[in-house]
């Protein structure tokens, strides 16, 4: 793994310190560009961003987010391997589940409005046209399948993707 991750993070870190970019955006940019880094693990950052307001207060944000890459075919719809069967009865895990698109399936900037469709492979039950939670957002990047969102996940969050607690 290090020798697929290793360029990514060279290029991370010259982002950053080079060519003075944001955090997170040097993180998409170089990580949101190499599929290979970004198929063994997703990427998560915990940062501090200083916002500065009216009269020059100055107030620092701590945010935490993933970087990850959505494939159907390894059962990691929008990124998500901890993804369970909708059905309160079963909860199979995303590898005991086959996902496929449901409906019309979108291209480029708009892809993430394609819906999805599973069947699980432990109580047989079929769930079509599953929308893109509305806290999953698309990467800043030429290629399709990188998405993001804030980790970690809320209870509510949790719930969207089948697992209970």
């Amino acid at each position: 793994m290090d020798t697929i991750v290793a360029p990514a993070l060279t290029r991370f870190i010259e982002n950053v310190y080079i060519y003075n970019m944001k955090i997170w955006d040097a993180l998409e940019q170089s990580f949101g560009e190499d599929l290979h880094a970004l198929k063994q693990a997703p990427m998560m950052l915990a940062f501090a961003n200083i916002h500065v307001g009216p009269n020059n207060s100055r107030e620092h944000v701590v945010d935490s987010q993933v970087l990850v890459y959505s494939n159907l075919l390894d059962g990691r719809p929008w990124g998500l391997d901890i993804f369970r069967c909708l059905n309160a009865k079963c909860g199979a895990p995303s590898y005991n589940i086959i996902f496929h698109h449901s409906g019309k399936q979108y291209y480029g900037n708009h892809w993430l409005k394609s819906k999805v469709r599973y069947t699980c492979l432990q109580c047989h039950i079929t769930e079509k046209a599953i929308p893109t939670p509305t806290w999953i957002f698309l990467a800043r990047s030429h290629n399709f399948g990188r998405v993001w969102y804030r980790w970690p996940l809320t209870a509510e969050q949790l719930r969207d993707i089948g697992v209970m607690q």
